[in-house]
């Protein structure tokens, strides 16, 4: 996959929107929800993408592609117009390690409740064992947990990034309020601040 120019047109009063490697993770999380995966983003380095714009997919700890930002000198070398988004993921590799079929789950049809989190950990630690902690902590009303950004620089600490996670929660049976939300994504917090010594980020 690859993804240039503007994902939302300038409009009255909005400034365009243009695409952003949260866009590309978006179809990952896609991909891995139709395929009944877990897909995991690592940050990583890679020839021909942007330094910290590169991240390496995995499924149950084993490769399957990668997403990132190309280069500005390699898009400019391509013709390919201001920044440029890629994706390769091996879509045989992912469903041979999803092994099982896929049992959907019953849809609910009271509305979600979003939160966003930014937690501040040790750089070394992998973006997806801060994921799974949070989704274990969290629990049952948890429906998503998407990495949206990691940050790493002025304000976060030398050694140190944010992770900004985008949380959907929903219950089954009732319409969630705010309080129970921010309860269940305090939990999640709470157990990564056990394991990775994460805080929340000002």
């Amino acid at each position: 996959m690859l993804l240039t120019g503007n994902i939302t047109p300038r409009q009255p009063g909005r400034s365009a929107e243009h695409v952003e490697v949260s866009d590309a993770l978006d179809a990952v999380r896609v991909i891995g929800v139709a395929a009944g995966v877990d897909i995991d983003v690592a940050q990583t380095q890679r020839a021909a993408l942007h330094p910290g714009r590169a991240g390496v997919l995995s499924v149950r700890g084993e490769d399957v592609g990668y997403v990132g930002e190309l280069h500005p000198q390699v898009s400019a070398d391509a013709d390919l117009p201001g920044r440029v988004m890629v994706l390769e993921l091996d879509l045989d590799r992912v469903l041979t390690l999803a092994g099982e079929r896929v049992v959907a789950a019953s849809l609910s049809t009271f509305p979600a409740a979003t939160q966003d989190v930014s937690l501040v950990v040790d750089a070394g630690v992998p973006a997806s064992e801060v994921r799974a902690a949070l989704i274990e902590g969290a629990g049952e009303l948890l429906e998503s947990a998407t990495l949206v950004d990691d940050y790493r620089g002025e304000g976060v600490g030398e050694g140190r990034k944010s992770l900004s996670f985008a949380l959907r929660f929903r219950a089954s049976d009732r319409t969630l309020t705010a309080a129970e939300a921010t309860e269940a994504k305090l939990a999640g917090v709470a157990v990564t601040a056990e394991r990775f010594g994460a805080g929340i980020r000002d």
